[in-house]
């Protein structure tokens, strides 16, 4: 949504979307497609977590 839509929705608008310095922030990090995962969860859909060991069959 660009800035000028955002503004319909006024005073919460800011609140609504990340600054352009944390989307690009965002961009720009890399993803670690071994560490990085997205696991199931009962309130949200999927959750982002982090790897931290793997042993056998058992990831942490």
């Amino acid at each position: 949504m660009a800035d000028a839509e955002m503004a319909a929705f006024g005073a919460a608008a800011p609140f609504l979307r990340k600054s352009e310095k944390e989307r690009l922030e965002a961009q720009t990090r890399p993803f670690d497609l071994k560490k990085d995962v997205f696991v199931p969860d009962d309130k949200e859909e999927f959750v982002k977590a982090k790897i931290v060991s793997r042993e056998g069959g058992k990831v942490t």
